[in-house]
């Protein structure tokens, strides 16, 4: 027997518990956008209430006809339809389990979670946090067919409903706040409770110097042996890890030298990115004296962002950089020849196809960039040094020799004859005022 209600929000309600067993949650949460400040439990049980009363009116004169209407309505819908129906009826009536959570969700469940949540962030020492929420498939379509049951605009998910209200708890109960763009910690519960644990890394903002030579940036493997004893990326976990109990520390560099090159002068920056950091808050003045070696040293400056190393990667290795190189020529050259490849290599644009040395790994290309500036010292007929700012991603030790004519001009070239570069350094990354490019900057750092 049906029955129409005159408002169409218990008419609603009426006709999606007659299809599906709902608990108090479940229901709120299909009109989750309406009734400002109610959680949806209260929702939930306050339509369930009206509809109760409402049906009461309805009914209470002519018991018999809507009998199997309300004991269908009591056993989806639960307290106090069930109630009612045994007022009515002198029956006892069992509420079927809630066709979406199980009867899971209730305030016990959401406190238990959260209890749990700050286990875990308080384990991690996490300063910041977000709740997540892993749900089936099944249960997400089948959340939509009910939602769809009374017109969606209103309703929210599941999901949503224990993030919001395990992350208000855990706010309370421990003070930390949660963070919706970048949390420390993201704690992801299934519906049963059982949780992963996500653990963003720390992100430090710095520079390195490496003063010795064979030294690689990452460790390099070749045929399953390691190819140099050491690496920078070695040297900052080494140095870090332990004190912040992390899984291990990854280098991001704005480009980065040959094994055989020093970086000196201004260094190169860096982003420092701690994994699975159980410790966060380290002094910057502790972490800045453990990152010092005789070969490699860091300076950590503060804390960095995932913008700053997509800058790193993207922007500031094509930037501009000074190289310092000490160069062997074939044949006797003059300072007057010096002279002539300083000005030769004045705003000059290189051709360059891929290095034969780095053919076996790289793929064969043509790359255009830039020399801006080329300052020489004499030292012997056959033995020169230059300081060279040049695009970032110019191959320098090409630049002098040619390779073959390969790169174009070249050193070699230009001086016509051969040019070797027997020692490279990077001296400075991104040093846009020439007035700080010149002899005195051999002043600036001790060669």
């Amino acid at each position: 027997m049906s029955i129409e209600l005159s408002n169409s929000l218990l008419e609603s309600v009426k006709k999606i518990l007659l299809k599906y067993p709902l608990c108090n949650h479940c229901l709120g949460r299909l009109f989750a956008k309406l009734g400002h400040g109610l959680g949806n439990d209260d929702r939930g049980y306050s339509l369930k209430l009206v509809l109760t009363m409402e049906l009461h009116r309805i009914i209470k004169d002519d018991k018999d006809k809507y009998k199997d209407l309300l004991r269908n309505l009591a056993e989806n819908g639960g307290e106090p339809l069930t109630k009612l129906y045994e007022y009515l009826y002198n029956e006892a009536i069992n509420y079927r389990e809630c066709i979406l959570c199980k009867n899971i969700i209730s305030r016990k469940y959401f406190e238990k979670l959260a209890d749990k949540a700050i286990e875990v962030i308080n384990e991690y020492n996490a300063t910041s946090f977000l709740i997540g929420v892993s749900i089936d498939r099944e249960l997400q379509l089948k959340e939509i067919e009910i939602a769809s049951e009374s017109g969606l605009e209103y309703s929210e998910s599941i999901k949503n409903e224990i993030k919001r209200e395990v992350g208000k708890i855990v706010r309370d109960k421990s003070g930390i706040e949660p963070d919706f763009n970048r949390p420390d910690i993201v704690v992801v519960f299934d519906l049963i409770g059982n949780y992963d644990v996500i653990v963003n890394p720390v992100l430090l903002l710095g520079r390195y110097w490496k003063t010795a030579r064979n030294i690689s940036h990452v460790i390099w493997i070749s045929k399953g042996i390691k190819k140099y004893p050491y690496s920078i990326e070695e040297f900052f976990n080494e140095s870090l890890k332990e004190v912040y109990d992390a899984e291990r520390a990854i280098l991001h560099a704005s480009g980065r030298e040959d094994v055989d090159v020093r970086m000196l002068g201004t260094g190169r920056p860096m982003v420092l990115e701690i994994k699975n950091p159980r410790f966060r808050l380290v002094d910057y003045d502790l972490l800045n004296s453990l990152v010092v070696s005789n070969r490699v040293k860091g300076e950590i400056i503060g804390q960095a962002s995932r913008k700053h190393i997509e800058l790193l990667k993207m922007e500031l290795s094509k930037k501009s950089k000074i190289y310092k190189a000490l160069i062997y020529t074939s044949e006797p050259i003059s300072e007057e020849k010096l002279r002539y490849l300083e000005e030769f290599f004045t705003d000059k644009v290189i051709r360059q196809l891929t290095p034969k040395r780095i053919l076996y790994r790289k793929k064969e290309r043509l790359r255009t960039r830039k020399v801006y500036q080329v300052k020489t010292r004499y030292i012997d007929q056959h033995l020169f040094e230059a300081l060279i700012r040049s695009d970032g991603g110019l191959y320098i030790k090409e630049l002098i020799s040619g390779d073959n004519g390969r790169t174009t001009p070249s050193f070699a070239e230009i001086l016509e004859v051969k040019a070797y570069c027997i020692e490279l350094d990077v001296i400075g990354v991104e040093v846009p005022l020439l007035s700080q490019f010149g002899e005195n900057i051999y002043n600036m750092i001790n060669v």
